[in-house]
């Protein structure tokens, strides 16, 4: 299972009494809508995530920007409290199973989640979480919460300033497409016509189901053309079989997402268009092809469209990630001049100073 790289804020393993008397004494005070502390404990937890994430200790110098940081993050969020900008839970909820559902490669729920952790790990999924980043499920949604509420805020602030960025003209999204050429790539394609019958729980239905399939594969073998009609077929109820293009890259990523050697994909790859495959079985269900086109690896053109399939092209591609680049640095630029408007001195304290500081940040 891939990593959570998560930037958050890390709950530090704390042994012994007397370290942890110490990792709890305030560093810092921010006091915008209420007096909320900063604890050692809390600066460690960030900096060693920041460090995990940097495969390097950091220096005093980085620590103590990362002390600014907290700060900063508890200002907005207090003044967020204070002009009643708000975050429900559900809405936590729902950007945390997107979050996981990217990590696993599908949709998930947090329930099929956890039992994901289990079978892959043998750990609860607190136990996963703060091996992974320090933060029990419940513990990473509040500082979750924190950071769509601090993000809310700044777009109600600086919304004018964001909305009216301009997007990038002709020139420049050309200019980009020179630039950067060579990774505008596609590697060799082919786009397939499936048809899937599952085996269902009895080995009548397996039966069943592999004659299914064995019926459609002389079907198309007969008429290459039949595709449509089969994929209309598959999408009505009680058909037994579900049918649908495929698109698959001659690279060893595609092989592992299809569950095959590279050799078999290559084979695959060999066959002609209107080429019939064999009946074959997996654990689930009985499955044929048929080859419809093959694309050739080529450099693509602005006019390209990206992938085969879509409809946005390369121009539009560049267009669309330029607009996005230059919206999150306004939204970059409006967080910094939401920081600069509150951080004031009556808002914040700094607890320790000069020795003393640097004697707080060198554990």
């Amino acid at each position: 299972m891939k990593r959570f790289f998560f930037a958050v804020t890390l709950t530090a393993l704390v042994t012994g009494f007397v370290a942890a008397q110490s990792d709890l004494q305030p560093i810092a005070t921010v006091k915008l809508q209420k007096s909320e502390p900063i604890t050692v404990k809390q600066l460690k937890s960030r900096v060693e995530a920041y460090q995990k994430e940097l495969g390097r200790s950091m220096t005093l110098d980085e620590r103590k920007k990362v002390l600014d940081t907290l700060i900063n993050e508890r200002l907005v969020v207090q003044a967020a409290d204070r002009d009643g900008v708000k975050v429900n839970d559900s809405e936590v909820n729902q950007n945390f199973l997107q979050m996981i559902s990217q990590q696993v490669g599908k949709q998930v729920t947090e329930l099929e989640f956890a039992q994901i952790v289990k079978q892959q790990t043998g750990m609860s999924i607190d136990d996963f979480m703060k091996a992974q980043n320090g933060m029990t499920l419940s513990e990473y949604k509040a500082f979750l919460k924190s950071q769509l509420l601090a993000q809310r805020y700044v777009m109600a602030k600086k919304q004018a300033e964001i909305q009216n960025v301009s997007g990038p003209v002709d020139a420049d999204i050309r200019s980009y497409y020179e630039l950067y050429k060579k990774n505008f790539v596609r590697d060799d394609m082919i786009r397939l016509f499936l048809l899937v019958a599952p085996k269902g729980s009895t080995p009548d239905s397996s039966a069943a189901a592999k004659k299914k399939v064995e019926e459609l594969r002389d079907k198309l073998r007969a008429k290459p053309a039949s595709t449509a009609e089969l994929k209309a077929l598959s999408q009505a109820d009680n058909s037994g079989f579900q049918g649908g293009d495929l698109y698959i890259d001659k690279n060893s990523t595609a092989s592992k997402q299809l569950g095959i050697s590279m050799e078999a994909l290559l084979k695959i790859f060999e066959m002609d268009v209107n080429e019939v495959s064999d009946v074959s079985e997996t654990d689930a269900d009985w499955q044929t092809f048929i080859v419809l086109e093959k694309y050739p690896a080529k450099i693509l053109a602005l006019s390209d469209v990206i992938r085969p399939g879509t409809t946005v092209t390369v121009y539009e591609y560049i267009k669309n990630s330029m607009l996005t680049q230059a919206q999150n640095k306004a939204v970059s630029d409006a967080l910094q001049q939401v920081i600069s408007e509150l951080r004031k001195p009556e808002n914040f304290q700094i607890l320790k100073s000069d020795a003393d500081l640097e004697k707080a940040l060198n554990w």
